[in-house]
């Protein structure tokens, strides 16, 4: 299909660098006009490297997020002012609601992705690619409705778990930040308590809303089946 005489094929060191180099390669190494099927495969390709570096750069960004946000809350104890005990809380809610926020564009990735590798399975061939069956299996269902990164029908996969783990761990140093200040506040403690408590609910609620009903994802896979 392809003339490859005087190009050298690039080695795979990186997959996701490598598979653009494969692109430009096989653009390059083919003598006269790409046929139009081929330059399809080709854009689909380019496509689904795209997606899959835009998945690898938020789960990079969500454990760095996190990483970032414990850093802040053990200063906070650490600190151990009214003020500093006072910030723990909200700065757990900001948290998860950031972890989230990274969470909803890899599962963007992951739905672009399944629909690139739809077509080019029926252009290559079934099975060719099977990268987001297998993500399905190992860590989510990217269908199955889910809260924040727990998802209901699949609690002992690890990506519950890990969630779980984390949502412990967050709501214990955000008990413990409590602990400390309210003692401190006196009347101030009850104001400050419904303010936080109204706020954590306004964001629960429509985290578990968002992420459970998945009406955005499941316009996008619409929106995508019906241009294939």
């Amino acid at each position: 299909m392809f003339s490859i005489e005087s190009t050298p094929l690039p080695s795979p060191k990186s997959p996701l660098q490598e598979s653009r180099k494969v692109v430009l390669w096989l653009f390059a190494g083919h003598k006269g006009a790409v046929p139009q099927a081929d330059q399809k495969i080709l854009l689909w390709m380019d496509q689904l490297r795209r997606m899959r570096e835009m998945q690898y750069a938020y789960h990079k960004k969500f454990f760095h997020g996190l990483y970032l946000f414990l850093v802040l809350v053990i200063g906070c104890l650490l600190w151990d002012s009214p003020v500093s005990l006072a910030l723990v809380p909200l700065l757990v809610i900001t948290a998860g609601t950031q972890s989230c926020f990274y969470l909803h564009f890899v599962d963007f990735a992951r739905i672009h992705a399944r629909f690139v590798e739809g077509r080019l399975n029926k252009a290559l061939g079934k099975g060719t690619l099977v990268g987001s069956e297998i993500e399905d299996l190992y860590f989510y269902p990217i269908d199955a409705p889910k809260i924040g990164g727990f998802v209901p029908s699949t609690p002992l996969r690890f990506f519950s778990f890990f969630t779980f783990h984390w949502v412990v761990l967050w709501l214990g140093l955000a008990a413990f930040a409590l602990w400390r200040l309210l003692p401190m506040m006196g009347p101030c403690g009850e104001h400050y308590l419904g303010i936080l408590g109204l706020w954590a609910t306004l964001n629960f609620i429509y985290l578990a809303w968002f992420f459970y009903k998945a009406r955005d994802r499941h316009a996008m896979a619409s929106f995508l089946k019906k241009s294939s």
